[in-house]
């Protein structure tokens, strides 16, 4: 029995029909009929039976239909397994980060590590998600690493590194009556619109909590990404709490005076607990690790 017989057999069950299965594989419709001839003599039962010119499943093909095309989806597995294998033997690294990390900081750490003379072959593909589907991409073993906040939803399945801290801010459109306070309360920021991350982001449940704890209701008018957020401040449709970047556009917004803001934002690097590593993204684990815990003694 070979996976072409069984990629014949289960063409001919979905199309019912010998010619049709034939031009959709290119082979002649007499090397097809002598396949199927071949694998029901070495199964020693017959897998069709003829209606005119359609070919409709036995009892015994329709059994055995569903093994045949778990065989051809794990052959499927397989060849994506060997081409993933592939790319990390020759050096790919792939990674997603959030969109809340300092503009300069991806870049600085891709153009330092690749520098290192031991990384001049290596690759490396990154990509802009939410903590959510960067989650996905690790557990499904799409990615290597992912720079992200701490998915608590998904305990003993990720190793996660901190690497980077950052405050969360409160922000407003410059000329905002918020900004004329020397100092906001929670009070001050009741009745007024709000703009926030989507609510199934890893920071989104980070403010959730401290809102409740301070008891503070936000009128949540609108939802988005982190830049999408400091655009809508800066056109003056709600306060915010975001976190502090050297990319926050300034000459449109304000950084506003709150004492009871004292809230920070870990950025981890997180990869699948158990998830075995080539050569080029273990240093690159390594790397990263070490850079942030020099970047901890300098402070």
């Amino acid at each position: 029995m070979t996976l072409n017989q069984l990629q014949y057999f289960v063409r001919v069950a979905e199309s019912g029909r010998l010619t049709v299965a034939a031009q959709s594989l290119m082979i002649a419709q007499p090397s097809l009929t002598q396949a199927i001839r071949k694998l029901e003599g070495e199964l020693c039962f017959s897998l069709f039976e003829k209606s005119g010119r359609t070919l409709t499943l036995t009892k015994e093909g329709r059994e055995f239909l569903s093994y045949a095309r778990e065989v051809l989806d794990a052959q499927i597995r397989a060849e994506a397994a060997a081409k993933r294998i592939f790319r990390e033997s020759n050096g790919l690294i792939r990674f997603m980060h959030t969109e809340p990390t300092p503009r300069y900081y991806i870049p600085d750490l891709i153009r330092h590590f690749l520098s290192l003379p031991e990384n001049l072959n290596v690759r490396i593909e990154s990509d802009i998600a939410g903590t959510g589907k960067i989650v996905d991409a690790l557990l499904a073993d799409e990615i290597h690493f992912g720079f992200c906040s701490d998915p608590v939803s998904e305990d003993g399945a990720l190793d996660m590194y901190p690497v980077l801290d950052q405050p969360i801010v409160l922000v407003a459109a410059r000329g905002d009556p918020l900004c004329s306070l020397s100092r906001v309360s929670p009070e001050d920021l009741m009745q007024r619109p709000c703009i926030s991350y989507a609510s199934d982001s890893a920071l989104r449940h980070q403010l959730d909590s401290y809102c409740a704890e301070r008891r503070i209701r936000p009128d949540i008018r609108y939802c988005s990404s982190a830049v999408q957020i400091n655009n809508l401040v800066a056109r003056g449709l709600g306060w915010a709490f975001v976190v502090k970047t050297d990319n926050l556009p300034l000459d449109r917004i304000s950084i506003l005076n709150m004492p009871e803001l004292n809230i920070r934002r870990t950025t981890y690097l997180a990869m699948r607990t158990g998830r075995s590593l080539g050569d080029a993204a273990s240093r690159f684990r390594d790397f990263v690790i070490s850079e942030a815990e020099a970047d901890r003694k300098k402070e």
